[in-house]
């Protein structure tokens, strides 16, 4: 079954005028010849995709990849130089929080000043009152203007003030980290309810875990283009590839005005071709296969690094079989084999392996530099070996193995495969959490006077 359309954006380009000064924008303003003084910044190409009633959509890319400047257009900030956007239902965004207010007034004044400005009459606004209050948590304040909160104050009413507006469109952008852990959480759970109520949610933002847990669907934006778009465990994992690998030291393709440049030619296109790589050439469509079709038929979601071929025969073993399910309580051997390199440097050598969920959430991991091991260049290589018992609830789960450079405090990777091995933990008896630790339970009987 098809959602319907809340939001088409419908081949939108967003392109900008640069001028290396001043004075050059008066020259080509005044040119009687029409020269052109300027170059062209495509801060967003071609860009084409929907979103349904409902749906929580979540978009990453690097700085300056376009995030910002899409998320613009849809709420009506910017317009686009060409393409088109349509968006059906009220917009509530929380790209600028704050936006609209006055800071001369009390908080319960912005509350509907906002509310006016959202299209709420006062009545409305009455009725979203109280609930505007609880959400932000900020007291008697409320009642103190605005310029005289701390920034997490002004924060939480802002945010409160977007969300309590029964948007059908929310637009959030890189905020959820408003607050302490308490109103984050309370945060997670009202968008879960939005979701509920089939309010559809744009998500911009750079933590993974929160985009492989809070979405449906993810879409890679590099350069003011879409690279890929689908699975958000397997479009991240290629993300994170990308921004390990990517040695460019530019992250937009503006170049400066050229002088010399032929007359008549325009300005080049972006071409991302170059930058976003899969085995020397951009990824092809064929290969953008949905995280459960890679499951089912065992491919790695990712493998990339600075020494790829270096982790040999690979094995994942219960009860002296191959793994494919087993109980939290089974002994798992994880064992691979890492062949010597002279580009290895084995005092910040590092081998591990991590068991995530299919959110790609980590749930177990462990290194040898977590140990102290120390390896020497001997023999032609390294055979590891972890033992462990899962001890994690029903579900279904995939193993992670990455060779670490531990030189500096940013880990960096000879090699790394994630959805090296998928597997299925069961158990007849129902658990709750993740993670099952092993833990002593004591009680005793007390009397009246204890």
């Amino acid at each position: 079954m098809k959602l319907k359309k809340k939001i088409i954006i419908d081949n939108v380009s967003k392109i900008y005028k640069m001028y290396n000064s001043p004075t050059d924008r008066l020259k080509e303003a005044f040119s009687v010849t029409r020269r052109e003084f300027h170059s062209e910044f495509y801060a967003l190409s071609n860009i084409s995709f929907d979103v349904g009633v409902g749906e929580i959509v979540g978009i990453m890319g690097r700085n300056g990849a376009g995030k910002s400047t899409l998320l613009k257009i849809i709420t009506g900030i910017l317009t686009p130089t060409f393409g088109s956007v349509s968006v059906s239902g009220r917009i509530s965004s929380l790209l600028e929080l704050g936006a609209g207010f006055n800071v001369e007034y009390t908080g319960l004044e912005n509350i509907y000043f906002y509310g006016t400005i959202m299209g709420l009459s006062r009545q409305e606004i009455n009725q979203k009152l109280k609930d505007i209050i609880d959400f932000a948590e900020i007291g008697d304040y409320i009642h103190q203007p605005v310029k005289t909160y701390s920034s997490g104050m002004f924060a939480r009413l802002a945010f409160s003030c977007a969300i309590n507006v029964e948007p059908e469109v929310l637009i959030v952008d890189e905020i959820l980290s408003v607050g302490d852990i308490r109103f984050q959480a309370k945060c997670f759970n009202k968008f879960k309810e939005f979701k509920q109520k089939g309010v559809t949610i744009l998500y911009v933002g750079h933590d993974i875990s929160t985009m492989r847990t809070f979405c449906d669907r993810c879409i890679w934006l590099n350069n003011g283009r879409i690279v890929d778009m689908g699975d958000p465990t397997y479009i991240s994992a290629k993300y994170v590839e990308f921004m390990y690998l990517d040695e460019i030291a530019d992250f937009t393709e503006y170049k400066a005005y050229s002088r010399d440049k032929q007359e008549g030619v325009p300005a080049d296109k972006i071409d991302i071709s170059s930058l976003v790589v899969e085995n020397g050439s951009i990824i092809p469509e064929g290969k953008k296969a949905e995280n459960a079709e890679r499951i089912q038929s065992g491919k790695p979601l990712a493998h990339w690094g600075r020494k790829v071929g270096l982790i040999k025969n690979i094995k994942v073993m219960a009860n002296d079989k191959e793994l494919v399910s087993c109980s939290p309580f089974d002994e798992v051997v994880v064992s691979f084999t890492v062949n010597n390199d002279k580009e290895i440097d084995y005092e910040y050598f590092s081998a591990a392996f991590s068991i995530k969920n299919r959110e790609g959430i980590d749930l177990i991991v462990k290194t040898t530099y977590d140990d102290e091991i120390k390896l020497r260049k001997q023999g032609e290589g390294h055979r590891f070996e972890f033992k462990f018992q899962p001890r994690l609830t029903n579900g279904e789960y995939y193993l992670v193995i990455a060779l670490e450079d531990r030189k500096n405090t940013a880990i960096s990777y000879y090699e790394y495969i994630e959805g090296a091995k998928y597997f299925k933990v069961f158990q007849d008896k129902a658990f709750f959490g993740q993670f099952l630790p092993d833990i002593d339970i004591t009680v005793k009987e007390v009397s009246g006077n204890e």
